[in-house]
């Protein structure tokens, strides 16, 4: 008897991976990247010198020759087309215009409808394109991509794909971007035309669905559109903010998980009614046009889109088509469609994700499945951790905090993600076309969806559960590096065991630490919590706390006072209404005892002011008035502006008329500034206020709105700011921090140092800084 084993396949049947379609994808995200960091003249270098390579390596057959090569081709096609982009970008005319902030009638087609901005809530943002400009004296014409800001409530009327005039000034865009300007409206829209049908279509449907879901109570009202359509305008801000914390963001943006649940539901319905080959790709394909036009264009909606049509394709043609491939393709496809995609944080994060889930993920899961897993539960538990890990580099390059509860929580929400989209969409698609229909599984999904909503609340609340982390490009390639190795051990089985062991006895280890956050140091003054752009500043009152303004968004300031342990806010300051002084309340109320607030009259800021009235309830207001003093402790306030006579006629009369306070805690003094600009601190230096003191809190997040003599006249020995990294506004002007260093302050910034505290040490103050 004799036997035959087949000790490996025969190498026709040897499957290896294609890396051509990953490579050439990279070389042109890669290049489109620099391209828009540069100008024509650049990118067509860029263009020249991948086409040398190129023609170079036509005979590098294999190896990292031929890798060069392919990513170099990929390279040529991303310049080539970027730079046709920033051709039209960096368009003469419109530059000349954008340079003077002239001041014109515009012509709009918007691509999103207008919404909140996530600095200034008051104001909304969308992204257009520009078919005309008109002043006096010039007249342009084109379709260049521009950034809308505009306030009024006849904005939120209008819808995605409105043609549209408007009174306008041009100003300035962020570089790196195809955003040829921003246009800054001064006025109502004025409608040209009506809508098209696809976004007649998309209306009526969100529309429609909104309606349905009101039908159940908040706030699972506003999160049934966001998890069907990706519309979180309906959805509260706490449980918006919750949902970030701890990683569950990606539920209410439409991704690839949505679609891959749409179009599998639709598929397996059009193969329950026994449709073809053709009817069934038929169906996907209309499956994913309504999704893509009701979501709108997204980042992670598009190129979802695109890795759903490839799938389709193959379906179409009857073979089998790899996963790495297809998102290759739909990187490709998407960039050289948009090159701005390259720029844009939410695309690098869904295709860092895309690519966890599909080296990571399933790799991790056959262990468990060997151990006797079912693979659904094994997927569940090793999807969450594989996107994490993918995801953590970049989120640490863009200086956002680290959920330390996402893993968890997501494998919680995983027991009812699918069938509560799946009917939220459904939701959607019958109040479409039959409202009662609608509102009953409006219904259904309010059900599971209560489930995500106290995973979010709850896991948020958990402390530490966002860890606050330095950022930056270094930060996050180190963080890279240091996540690739630890990838690579628990590959190799003799690794596999020690990492683990050091893993767990670290994340144990740190258990302790996040539940004995140490609440404030020995000799504590005062403490600039890190909130973004934004202000907000802790005191110390006897047995509660002085808090000076709250920041833009409440979980940044509710983890500073959580880790300072604050259970009581015997005053709450704020300076003015102003959201990134007062969008944070929420944060700073939750939990604890609020027994006064302080606040000048509202002027113009009405949005802060009404966020404010609505969140503060029975607490009791009080109006700043010059001259009062609060004492709790070893803690005196003195109240020294705004004036009585409030300013006005400024180029800012809300940030003039803040309140600002001289504080004395234990000795050491504070003074508080909120955003007074010349005209205020003209009129704080005219008052005989004393105004000399150890600790300055930098006034308008160190802008170039200074007064020198009253910068003279503080002359601190600690100066904070209170500012966010990378803001648009150029905060803080080096000017007015050179006058500060000049007169011997040490100055420290939220962006740089992350949470400062000054503390006194007898006869020394001392700073501690959160990085």
């Amino acid at each position: 008897m004799s036997y035959e084993f087949a000790l490996r396949p025969a190498p026709s049947e040897v499957v290896r991976r294609d890396w051509r379609l990953p490579l050439v994808a990279s070389g042109v995200w890669a290049s489109a990247l620099a391209g828009l960091h540069g100008n024509v003249f650049s990118g067509l270098l860029l263009a020249v010198g991948c086409a040398v390579v190129v023609v170079l390596g036509r005979d590098w057959k294999r190896g990292l020759s031929a890798a060069v090569a392919t990513v170099a081709f990929g390279g040529l096609l991303g310049a080539g087309v970027t730079a046709v982009h920033v051709a039209a970008r960096d368009h003469r005319g419109l530059a000349g215009q954008v340079a003077v902030e002239a001041h014109g009638e515009a012509e709009l087609v918007l691509h999103t409808a207008p919404k909140p901005s996530t600095r200034r809530p008051e104001l909304v943002t969308a992204t257009a394109r520009l078919r005309s400009f008109q002043t006096e004296d010039v007249a342009l014409d084109g379709h260049w991509q521009v950034l809308l800001v505009a306030s009024g409530a006849e904005w939120s009327e209008v819808q995605a794909g409105q043609r549209l005039t408007v009174a306008a000034v041009l100003r300035e865009a962020d570089a790196g971007r195809l955003t040829a300007a921003i246009v800054s409206a001064r006025g109502p829209p004025e409608p040209i035309g009506p809508l098209a049908l696809p976004h007649q279509v998309a209306a009526h449907a969100r529309q429609r669905l909104a309606t349905a879901s009101e039908v159940v109570p908040q706030p699972e009202a506003g999160l049934i559109p966001a998890l069907a359509v990706g519309d979180t305008s309906m959805m509260d801000p706490e449980l918006a903010a919750d949902f970030r914390t701890t990683g569950l963001v990606h539920l209410v943006v439409v991704s690839g998980y949505h679609l891959s649940l749409v179009v599998g539901a639709v598929l397996a319905v059009a193969l329950a009614c026994r449709a073809g080959p053709r009817g069934r790709v038929a169906a996907g394909a209309v499956a994913i046009a309504a999704i893509v036009v009701v979501a709108g264009p997204q980042p992670s909606v598009l190129r979802a889109a695109v890795m759903a049509g490839m799938t389709l394709l193959a379906l179409a043609a009857g073979r089998p088509r790899a996963a790495m491939p297809g998102l290759a393709t739909a990187v490709l496809v998407v960039v050289l469609a948009d090159p701005d995609m390259a720029a844009q944080a939410g695309f690098a994060l869904s295709v860092a994700a895309c690519v966890g889930l599909l080296f990571l993920a399933f790799r991790w899961a056959r262990p468990l499945e060997h151990r006797g897993w079912p693979q659904p539960v094994a997927l569940a538990v090793t999807i969450p951790l594989a996107t994490q890990v993918a995801v953590t580099p970049l989120l640490i390059g863009l200086g956002s905090g680290v959920s330390l509860v996402s893993v968890p929580v997501n494998v919680l929400a995983a027991l009812v993600a699918a069938p509560v989209v799946v009917l939220s969409v459904g939701a959607a698609a019958v109040a479409a076309v039959w409202l009662p229909g609608g509102e009953v599984a409006a219904r259904l999904a309010a059900v599971p969806a209560r489930w995500l909503i106290w995973l979010a609340r709850n896991g948020a609340e958990i402390p530490g559960a966002l860890m606050p982390v330095p950022g930056g490009v270094w930060w996050g390639l180190g963080s890279a590096a240091v996540l690739a190795v630890l990838v690579v051990l628990l590959q190799q089985r003799r690794f596999r065991a020690p990492v683990v062991a050091v893993l767990l006895a670290a994340s144990l280890g740190s258990v302790p630490a996040c539940l004995m956050t140490g609440g404030a140091p020995s000799g504590w003054v005062v403490t600039m919590c890190d909130v973004g752009q934004g202000d907000a500043l802790v005191l110390p009152a006897g047995d509660a706390v002085v808090v000076v303004d709250v920041g833009p968004e409440p979980a940044a300031v509710d983890a500073c006072l959580d880790e300072l342990e604050v259970e009581r806010i015997a005053l709450l300051v704020l300076s003015h209404f102003h959201i990134d002084h007062t969008a944070g309340i929420a944060g700073a109320m939750e939990g604890r005892e609020v027994d006064a607030i302080l606040a000048p009259p509202p002027g113009e800021a009405q949005y802060g002011y009404e966020l404010v009235e609505e969140r503060a309830g029975a607490v009791p207001v009080l109006e700043a008035v010059p001259g009062e003093v609060f004492a709790f402790g070893t803690t005196r306030l003195e109240v020294l502006g705004p004036p009585v006579e409030l300013l006005s006629g400024t180029r800012s009369d809300p940030n003039n008329n803040s309140v600002a306070v001289r504080a004395d805690v234990a000795g050491t003094s504070v003074l508080l500034t909120g955003d007074v600009e010349l005209e205020g601190q003209r009129a704080l230096l005219g008052s005989g206020a004393a105004l000399g003191v150890e600790v300055l809190k930098v006034p308008h997040h160190g802008s170039s709105f200074q007064v020198r003599e009253f910068l003279e006249a503080a002359d601190p020995a600690v100066a904070l700011v209170g500012v966010g990294r990378g803001n648009e506004y150029g905060h803080p002007d080096p000017g007015p921090l050179g006058v500060l260093e000049e007169g011997g302050a040490l100055v420290f910034r939220t962006d740089e140092s992350g949470r400062i505290t000054v503390v006194r040490n007898g006869d020394r103050l001392e700073v501690v800084t959160g990085n």
